[in-house]
């Protein structure tokens, strides 16, 4: 299939996290399976700086009559080709939604709408349309509603987390440049507002999430966030599919940042990986107990929070913490001063750093996550290839990737998020890592799990195809 991927980040060019590596990542595995991927995002002013692109001849205007230039590069190491938009007035700027991790530009409604029209407009531009065109998050919501009366592309939207949803008041409805008749109850009105993501939700063929558990979840008035109702209307059309991680970039006995390399047949060098990571951030090397890992966005929804009370006890009894991470306000400050009350036992890190990501998931020995939620979750899937046990809370993509120890799998679940529950979990994993044997066992299975994109290509073909003749029936 010709498979145009629609996206506000993408790695290595633009990035804030999940959504990036995997519109960054699932074309590449697609290309490997034989099918022609391309991608195409804005063109952001960080773009222009670190990137080498050409631009491509020719005059863009969306229906609306807006010009926009596009450039053209590929991902390294690939041969799919991404393509950007560029508008200086929107893109040009600092940051993606806004010039810090903190805050949001007023004019996203405006910078998004004008986004999706000029997507419609570049794959109106070629000869011949794509057979998909796949739109992720709220950003790229209204393409599926511009293209609902298109013969051609058939359009799949991913909720990548369904908490941003790109709520604005009905006076901005005019930035979308769709009909009025549209903002209603079965169209784009969501309580007051109009929504991007219901959008999205209502007018693509097809609409998937990122894991099977998230997509149950999320027709759940707990974890549907007012969309519960309508995503179970669009059941027979809702598909989860896990996320997955590259297997080239993320790799253990390649990977060039790490102190030593290793692979599930010879672990021994991981040992090496240990000690340089508790060296370097002057925790006890002793091994009384485990080094806890978390590599995270710093909210409530990752559930850190449910360790302030109970680490202190956890310190006392030997163990490791090193967190890094960034995110809220609140979240860096009880950190930080966790860090200052348990000095070589917690290391905590406020900032976004892929090679320290690394270094943490080689040398911790487990990778904590006790989220509240998780459509899906990368950082158990990249502390499994690395050699982290996972510890998690049994939610969302978590609980579809991680089977307890006690049922046979090669981790530790949590039943609920809640500090006690967390508490004990890190206790009963600390009795299994006395076992050198066992825990050496416990940690090759994890390394040979398969959580690779290949192994998710086949569902997507899938979900491409019925896209494909939802199409064709309306």
């Amino acid at each position: 299939m010709r498979i145009i991927f629609a996206a506000s980040e993408a790695y290595p060019f633009a990035s804030t996290g999940g959504l990036a590596g995997v519109t960054g990542s699932l074309p590449i595995a697609l290309e490997n399976a034989g099918h022609d991927v391309s991608i195409i995002m804005p063109l952001y002013r960080d773009i222009k700086k670190i990137k080498d692109f050409k631009w491509i001849s020719g005059k863009f205007s969306t229906s609306a009559g807006e010009k926009f230039g596009i450039a053209e590069s590929v991902i390294p190491g690939s041969g799919v080709s991404v393509y950007f938009v560029s508008k200086d007035e929107y893109f040009h700027r600092p940051g993606i939604y806004g010039p810090d991790d903190a805050s949001a530009y007023d004019d996203n409604a405006v910078r998004f709408a004008f986004f999706c029209r000029a997507v419609v407009a570049f794959c109106e531009s070629l000869g011949k349309p794509p057979d998909v065109l796949h739109c992720h998050d709220w950003q790229t919501g209204l393409i599926p509603a511009y293209l609902r009366n298109s013969i051609k592309p058939s359009v799949v939207f991913t909720i990548h987390n369904l908490l941003f949803q790109g709520n604005y008041p009905q006076e901005e409805y005019d930035c979308t440049h769709l009909s009025w008749s549209l903002l209603t109850m079965e169209g784009l009105e969501f309580y007051g507002e109009f929504s991007f993501l219901k959008a999205g939700i209502v007018y693509a063929d097809q609409v998937t999430t990122v894991s099977e558990t998230y997509a149950k979840e999320i027709q759940r008035p707990e974890f549907g966030e007012g969309f519960d109702g309508l995503l179970g209307e669009r059941s027979d059309n809702l598909t989860g599919i896990l996320n997955g991680i590259d297997y080239n970039a993320w790799n253990p006995e390649t990977d060039g940042i790490l102190t030593a390399t290793y692979s599930a047949d010879s672990i021994s060098p991981r040992r090496k990986c240990r000690k340089a990571l508790l060296n370097t951030l002057g925790l006890d090397p002793v091994d009384r107990g485990l080094t806890v890992g978390v590599v995270s966005r710093l909210t409530r929804q990752k559930g850190l929070d449910l360790l302030f009370p109970v680490i202190g006890r956890l310190a006392d009894r030997g163990f490791n913490f090193v967190i890094l991470g960034t995110g809220d306000s609140y979240y860096m400050t009880r950190l930080s001063e966790l860090a200052l009350e348990h000095p070589g036992r917690v290391s905590v890190t406020l900032r976004y750093d892929e090679a320290m990501a690394r270094r943490i998931f080689s040398g911790c020995d487990i990778v904590m996550m006790p989220s509240r939620f998780e459509p899906c979750g990368l950082a158990q899937m990249m502390g499994m290839r690395y050699g982290a046990v996972p510890l998690v809370n049994r939610t969302g993509g978590l609980a579809d990737t991680v089977i307890d120890e006690k049922d046979g799998g090669f981790g530790f679940v949590m039943n609920k998020a809640d500090p006690r529950e967390l508490f004990e979990c890190i206790l009963r994993a600390g009795e299994y890592y006395r076992s050198k044997n066992r825990w050496a066992w416990l940690v090759k299975k994890c390394m040979r799990q398969d959580n690779s994109w290949k192994s998710r290509i086949l569902p997507y073909e899938n979900v491409y195809s019925m896209a494909v003749e939802t199409r064709k029936a309306r």
